[in-house]
């Protein structure tokens, strides 16, 4: 008798359980997968602080003397700030250009008041890859989402300079507030390594859902104009610069960037805390349970308040 050949295969109750399986394996793996590309990100994002620490200390020692938070907007130059950094309408992002290799953008910037000078030196459309965090969800090719005032055509800056170190409190006026004239070690009693001189700021911000928005918000690297300083320890949802040294209200931990980001805070796209960079150049994650209190004595340069114990 002739034999008839077999045919070999799954069945299909044979091919439902293996893809049951996979479903299962790459429901076990995927939390693993996003834990690897969170610590990967997270590592870019401190490597990112770690050069903006060491190029602001940099800069200090050799223009003698720390760079102001901002100049009074993006048109008007800077008159009380320290002695090498007045006469340009940039903020301490533009300042430090030279010690993060982009010697190339500082070297076409222009000073003076604009107009004749380009608007907060004339560059602010350049993505500067040392100042954009990976995980950051409201940044769109190194720019901005937010789209009042046209903010989506400038480059962001996704890491925040702490106003109560660069900016002068104590001044009369928005104006003069943001002219720092600070200097390391004297203007940080405290101590460099218990004072967060930057955090995290999201590049687009809004407790509106339009992007359109009057009350949005962002933060672009090189424009001193309210709301789009990339400044933290301000306080205020449009960027203004309150006198004295309020404590410091503690940053958000992913919010939506539109409908969830408050503008008057700092604002990390990490799980369980931000990155903070502080003034002796190390770099360290805060957890995002930290209380205010040891956050707001963190972030004061002066206050001689001892750290809590959760810092």
């Amino acid at each position: 008798m002739l034999s008839r050949p077999r045919h070999w295969g799954f069945t299909l109750i044979e091919l439902l359980v293996v893809i049951a399986i996979i479903a299962i394996l790459i429901g076990l793996l995927l939390p693993a997968v996003q834990k690897v590309r969170e610590a990967a990100a997270r590592m870019t994002c401190s490597n990112n602080m770690k050069q903006i620490c060491l190029a602001t200390l940099s800069c200090n020692d050799s223009l003698g003397g720390l760079p102001p938070l901002t100049s009074p907007d993006g048109w008007t130059p800077t008159t009380v700030a320290g002695a090498a950094f007045n006469g340009a309408p940039w903020t301490l992002f533009n300042w430090i250009l030279p010690y993060v290799e982009q010697n190339a953008i500082y070297a076409a910037q222009t000073k003076g008041p604009s107009p004749p000078g380009g608007y907060c030196g004339g560059q602010y459309m350049k993505p500067v890859k040392t100042y954009i965090c990976p995980t950051d969800p409201s940044v769109t090719n190194g720019l901005s989402q937010t789209t009042t005032g046209g903010a989506n055509g400038f480059a962001v800056g996704c890491y925040a300079a702490n106003y109560l170190v660069f900016g002068n409190p104590d001044a009369t006026s928005d104006a003069l507030r943001a002219q720092g004239a600070a200097a390391i070690p004297k203007s940080v009693p405290d101590g460099l390594s218990n004072c967060v001189f930057f955090g995290e700021t999201y590049g687009s911000c809004s407790l509106s859902t339009s992007p359109a928005a009057a009350g949005s918000a962002a933060s672009l690297w090189a424009d001193a104009t309210t709301p789009w300083r990339p400044i933290m320890c301000h306080n205020t949802p449009g960027k203004t610069l309150n006198a004295g040294y309020a404590a410091c209200l503690m940053f958000q931990v992913n919010p939506v960037p539109f409908g969830g980001c408050d503008p008057s805070r700092a604002q990390s796209s990490h799980t369980n805390g931000m990155v903070v960079g502080l003034g002796d150049g190390s770099v360290r994650f805060v957890n995002q349970n930290l209380s205010p209190a040891t956050w707001a004595a963190a972030c004061d340069p002066r206050d001689g308040v001892p750290l809590g114990g959760d810092w």
